[in-house]
């Protein structure tokens, strides 16, 4: 019964695309082909995701000792990690700021531990429980690593660009 894939997850993973790929086109490059990189490689990684939690918790990891609970959390915490790190690469494939391996790390880090949460749509039975706090945490991480970076200049008082 682990998170049931209808119409709406395939959806679900295209309209986060479709977010990611806007931000990407606002504050990383306002270039088309940056924005259609940043869809496409979100929603495959929505895709890869939502297989591989699948995968690890209902084949993979059933010839081991853990318990159905464990397997969730494993294969949560791993596709978590796997659709945060896609969505990174699709839209650090156009914007420069987006390009460290600090900023990778905190994408890793925030989806696999908001991708632990997939234990929870089993016990209550709705993929929302996972697919919205995910999604807040991982574009709200992607804003805060796109925002430009301000300075203080203690001769004014004010702020400007880093590096301008």
């Amino acid at each position: 019964n682990l998170l049931k894939v209808h119409i709406y997850m395939v959806l679900t993973g295209l309209w986060f695309g479709a977010v990611v790929a806007f931000g990407v086109w606002r504050w990383g490059n306002p270039s088309s082909a940056a924005a259609v990189t940043a869809l496409i490689a979100t929603w495959i990684g929505w895709e890869l995701a939502v297989n591989l939690a699948m995968q690890l918790s209902e084949n993979w990891l059933k010839a081991t000792a853990l318990s159905p609970t464990m397997r969730t959390f494993v294969g949560g915490f791993t596709a978590g990690a796997v659709g945060a790190s896609m969505t990174w690469a699709g839209a650090a494939a156009s914007a420069s700021a987006l390009r460290q391996i600090s900023v990778l790390a905190r994408f890793v880090t925030m989806g696999a531990l908001f991708g632990l949460l997939l234990q929870l749509t089993n016990q209550f039975d709705s993929p929302a429980i996972l697919l919205v706090p995910w999604q807040v945490a991982v574009a709200t991480l992607l804003g805060i690593c796109l925002a430009p970076r301000h300075v203080a200049d203690p001769s004014s008082g004010t702020l400007s660009p880093r590096g301008g």
